[in-house]
Parts: C-alpha cells; structure tokens; sequence
C-alpha cells in the first residue's frame, strides 16, 4: 500500500512541474512604465519542447509620456526597444518551462509597457516587458 501511494504521489509531482508556469512580475516592480506609440515590430521563431514554436518580439516605440521611472532618464520623443516572448504553438508532449505572452498591439498601436532593464536573450540597450499577461495594455482611442 505504501508502495502504490509513493508512485501515486511521484506522479504527481512530475506531472505538477510539467504544467510549471513561471510566476508572474508585478506591474508596481516595473522599472520604467511608458506610454508609447509603435513603430515596428519583429518576430523571430525558434523551437519550444521539440514541436513547438517560441516566438520572440522585439518592437521599436517612441515614448509619448513616462508614467513612472525608478531614476531612469527616459523622456517624451525618445526611442526605445521593447522585447517579450510568447509560446505560439504550444509542444504537443509535456514541456517544464515559461510561455509567454502574447499581446494584441500592431504597428502605429499607442499602449502601455510596465518594463524592466533587459536580461537573458534581449538584446543589449532594449528593455523586457514585465513577464505578466498585463505588461502591455493598448491604449483605446
């Protein structure tokens, strides 16, 4: 008996962690909260747990106003890179890893980005969006 409620309970644990999603940031940790216009955006896609697809964002906006900046020196006009990822086609086995988000904004869009300094895969001088489903809210004309 105690046999079968260890190999239950490991299967649990394994199939828990398969579903693992990284926690969410919270929009009030962002180090920079703008709003701005878009300019361009570019996709790059990449594999994801064997058959899936991992696409990376990275979109060239003009700031229109800074709503918040932990001593960061961004004013209205200048030019920033934003990058983000969002898993498009999800792997068809179990796969341990962060997804993404996806956010409904094209070129010429105005939003909102809770960003952070660039880390890991973001390329050098760019700012991360926030990992959180709100780290980009389109502004409604």
């Amino acid at each position: 008996m105690k046999r079968i409620a260890a190999v239950i309970l490991g299967l649990m644990i394994c199939f828990g962690e398969a579903r693992a999603e990284r926690p969410p940031q919270a929009r009030d940790k962002a180090k920079l909260v703008v709003a701005a216009t878009v300019k361009k955006i570019t996709s790059k896609e990449s594999s994801f747990g064997g058959d899936g697809t991992r696409t990376d964002y990275t979109a060239e906006v003009v700031v229109d106003s800074v709503e918040s900046g932990d001593g960061v020196k961004v004013k209205p006009g200048e030019k920033l890179t934003v990058a983000w990822f969002h898993v498009t086609k999800k792997p068809s086995g179990p796969f341990v890893g962060a997804y993404g988000h996806g956010y409904d904004i094209k070129e010429k869009d105005q939003a909102n980005f809770w960003l952070m300094p660039g880390g890991q895969g973001v390329a050098k001088g760019a700012w991360a969006v926030i990992y959180n489903k709100n780290g980009v809210e389109k502004i409604k004309k």
